[in-house]
């Protein structure tokens, strides 16, 4: 299993937010790059980058993520605001390894089938699940409910889910592990945990269930989970 740092980006600085709320903001750098090769340089293999704003619908960090990109050599990730295939190609053909559909694939699965067809196995679909139910437009609207959409992204030809249970992001207060347990015994498409990690324990009883990877943001900045003590 592969350990993926976050960066999240807003208004060019490296942020988190707890739970998803722009109001609940931790500044943690402004050189986006400087942390990616950071993370590099402990290890990490893959980074998450998502732009913040572009998710929000209050501008972007393009630049950003394009000189993220440029300056390492782990493959980078990336998600915000991606709502057409002319933007997923954009990211591609500006160094990203892969894409992260979020808000528009949950809403119109045969977007997912348009982006797959373009890109194929570049493509991941994030489940952001709150009280069961995919949370979309930046988290802050209610969409279908999880197997609902799953089932409907998976006849779309979703590649592999990046699943976020959204109480948990951002909080260090353990991981869903009921929720990943759940989604990978009724997939057999590869899934990326995200939300709640605090420290290797954590990352191990992950690994346990059999996702493919766990996204992991402010345990690294706040210093519970070292990467070095978990990339491999």
């Amino acid at each position: 299993m592969v350990v993926i740092p976050a960066i999240d980006l807003r208004r060019g600085r490296v942020v988190r937010l707890r739970r998803g709320d722009p109001e609940a903001e931790t500044v943690y750098g402004d050189d986006p790059v400087a942390v990616a090769r950071r993370f590099e340089e402990a290890g990490a293999r893959r980074l998450h980058v998502v732009d913040l704003d572009a998710a929000l619908g209050e501008g972007g960090n393009r630049e950003a993520v394009a000189a993220i990109c440029r300056a390492v050599h782990a493959r980078v990730q990336v998600g915000g605001g991606i709502r057409s295939v002319g933007t997923a190609k954009e990211l591609l053909a500006a160094g990203a390894a892969r894409v992260v559909l979020g808000t528009r694939a949950v809403l119109d699965p045969a977007f997912v089938r348009e982006a797959v067809a373009a890109a194929g196995d570049r493509v991941i679909v994030a489940l952001d699940v709150g009280a069961g139910r995919i949370r979309v437009e930046g988290w802050r609207e209610e969409g279908p409910p999880l197997e609902e959409a799953l089932a409907a992204l998976e006849a779309a030809g979703a590649p592999r889910f990046l699943l976020t249970a959204t109480e948990a992001d951002g909080t260090l207060g353990g991981p869903d592990l009921e929720l990943y347990r759940r989604v990978v015994a009724r997939t057999d498409r590869p899934v990326i945990a995200s939300g709640g990690v605090r420290d290797a324990a954590d990352v191990r009883a992950l690994a346990e269930l059999g996702v493919e990877g766990v996204v992991v943001g402010r345990a690294l900045y706040e210093g519970t989970l070292r990467l070095e003590e978990v990339a491999g």
